[in-house]
């Protein structure tokens, strides 16, 4: 997925809290109250107090947002979709996906390529449009609006040229989308130009939440004029909506209408509850509090204090200071605040495999075999924030056939470097066969990095582990966003990316596949970096010396072809093997838990196995502090 984790570059941690929390590394919290209480003995109420240090203008917006915060803020509380997840850990279905506004699972066709959808009845959207049900014609507008280039801009619309006419209507070469069909306002359609099993994941993203209409009956419906801040223009399905939502005028033209009063771009959010929700049509969502606050920016630090202090609830995008994880872990009157969950994420390093030393397959193995995964994992944190990864895709996307599979196991997890310098003997930058590259491509190699912690620390010690091997690296480090530019570019010619994290769009590994893989990802459409699949033109036009790479393109289309089911995981289990082995771009090295700790006002906490973040929803607030 392109969502590139801002939200977790952890620091260093003991590695306490595993134990502390009530299972072994990688171990999930449920739903549980912190004080004992079931679902059942929870009572609704009260004011839920969030900040996120960080906010994106654009990425409030549906059509443009490609971030986990706000995926995990439209689907527990403002956006219902067809199809969607119920905000809880995978040990309790949170990965399963479940209807939503859809009455039922959608039908596929026996040839693959067409999936009906019926809507139920009685979804109403929030003021000012609450005698208005949600139709299959909304939904059809969203598609729409994210295969608009300039309302979709930063989004994932790649995701959606699966359907028939998609790319068309992108290109401007027509006025709709040829396989979206709306028989009646509570069927709709889908036509693929391919059998593609991951469809019904498609419209359980926020980009395919139904925009209702206007009484111009404008294209984009409530939308229309607002390209770029839709997002103060929401209007809501879920159980929220902005504060101030049901004074929009959608009569006015678009420049005149005076966006949500809740929501101050870069300041604060207010949602309170939305009076057209009807919980019975809603089984996800169980909305316990009476209104969420969420303020944003300020110091980290800070914000964890107010949260100990009770000031505040949760902090939706942080990274628990190292001090509060001790102070928690060990103190057994916090320890039911402090919350460990496995997350779909996985850390590693990418090789560009048409650079030197990294075209060559045995460099790339020996790398695999000199990493220090543990020491890596020390560096952030230590057994609290992971498990060590000896696969690309994660467990939980391929229900645990590879758990036991690492294909450079090393003692202890710590690196090999005898065995990495008997596979770098088998390279042609290795002339003389000692295990050591005499070649001067392997000195002052360029390697890309993220400049904030615990990165730094972490590019020392690659350094340190890929020294025996003859490799020494020329560190660049760069602000986040640059980084991630500068490993995607291929012009830049970098041979090896030291920070980059991947988290699953949706639960299916189709979201690890052909966005880190495949050859239409690469720059400037996706997220390919290691230049897998990259024709010879390409190669050619970027400056580099080999005219072929690996291409796993075939093999990939045969899984994206399969059904939700058993063989589709293990399709894609078999290229993640096929990954490892044969092609070899990445050296990964830790799958990712979420940690957060809340304030004792909390009595539920739930982990949202989809936005990989806190259901807010279901953070439910005692009765005596509401």
């Amino acid at each position: 997925m392109r969502r590139y984790l801002d939200v977790l570059a952890l620091v260093a941690v003991l590695g306490l809290v595993a134990v502390a929390c009530g299972g072994d590394e990688g171990g999930e919290t449920g739903t549980t109250g912190a004080t004992g209480e079931t679902s059942a003995e929870l009572q609704p109420g009260g004011t839920l107090e969030l900040a996120l240090i960080s906010d994106i203008d654009y990425a409030w917006d549906p059509n443009k947002s490609y971030y986990s915060v706000t995926w995990s803020y439209y689907r527990c509380c403002l956006l219902r979709t067809l199809m969607s997840y119920n905000g809880k850990p995978t040990s309790e279905g949170g990965a399963d996906l479940v209807p939503d506004i859809a009455a039922e699972a959608p039908q596929q066709s026996s040839d693959g390529l067409t999936w009906t959808f019926t809507l139920k009845s009685g979804v109403n959207y929030s003021p000012p449009f609450e005698d208005v049900s949600v139709t299959s014609g909304d939904i059809v507008r969203a598609i729409m609006r994210e295969a608009d280039p300039d309302a979709s801009a930063g989004g994932y619309p790649f995701y959606y040229s699966v359907i028939e006419g998609f790319d068309d209507f992108t290109a401007g070469k027509a006025d709709s989308i040829s396989g979206l069909e709306t028989p009646d306002d509570s069927t709709l359609v889908v036509t693929t130009t391919q059998p593609a099993g991951e469809v019904p994941y498609l419209f359980s993203l926020s980009a395919s939440a139904p925009i209702p209409p206007d009484a111009e009956g404008e294209l984009m419906g409530a939308a229309e004029g607002h390209t770029k801040d839709y997002g103060r223009f929401l209007v809501a399905t879920g159980p929220y909506m902005f504060a101030g939502t049901e004074n929009l005028d959608f009569s006015l033209p678009a420049e005149e209408q005076q966006p949500i009063a809740g929501v101050e771009v870069g300041k604060s959010y207010q949602l309170v509850r939305n009076p057209s929700w009807d919980p019975s049509t809603d089984s996800l969502r169980p909305a316990y509090p009476d209104a969420i606050n969420i303020t944003i920016g300020g110091d980290e630090q800070d914000l964890y204090n107010k949260v100990v202090a009770g000031e505040l609830d949760l902090v939706g995008d942080g990274v628990v200071p190292a001090q509060l994880v001790r102070q928690f872990s060990t103190d057994p009157t916090l320890q039911p605040y402090l919350h460990v969950s496995q997350d779909d994420v996985v850390r590693y390093l990418e090789m560009n495999v048409a650079e030197p030393p990294f075209d060559d397959i045995h460099v790339r193995k020996a790398v695999n075999l000199a990493l220090d995964k543990a020491g890596m994992r020390q560096v952030r944190g230590g057994e609290t924030f992971g498990a060590i990864a000896g696969h690309i895709i994660t467990d939980g996307l391929e229900d645990n056939l590879l758990a036991d599979y690492d294909p450079y196991a090393t003692p202890n997890s710590a690196g090999d470097i005898a065995a990495a310098q008997a596979e770098m003997a088998q390279s042609k930058y290795d002339t003389d066969g000692d295990g050591v590259c005499d070649d001067p491509v392997c000195d002052g190699t360029l390697a890309i990095t993220d400049e904030a912690d615990p990165y730094p620390d972490q590019a020392a010690l690659i350094q340190q582990n890929l020294e025996p091997l003859g490799i020494t690296l020329d560190v660049k480090a760069f602000e986040r966003t640059t980084m991630y530019n500068k490993c995607l570019d291929p012009a830049t010619h970098n041979a090896i990316c030291l920070a980059p994290g991947w988290g699953k769009d949706f639960p299916d590994a189709y979201t690890f596949g052909p966005p880190l893989f495949g050859s239409a990802a690469i720059y400037p459409s996706c997220c390919n970096r290691s230049l897998v699949g990259a024709s010879s033109d390409l190669l050619q036009e970027s400056g580099y010396e080999v005219t072929e790479v690996p291409n796993v393109d075939a093999q990939m289309d045969e899984c994206v072809a399969l059904p939700a089911g058993d063989d589709r995981v293990a399709c894609w289990a078999d290229i993640d093997k096929l990954l490892m082995e044969e092609v070899v771009p990445f050296v990964p090295y830790l799958f990712d838990n979420n940690v957060d700790i809340t304030s004792q006002r909390i009595v539920n906490y739930s982990f949202d196995q989809f936005a990989g973040l806190a259901a807010w929803d279901q953070l439910a607030i005692a009765p005596e502090a509401q």
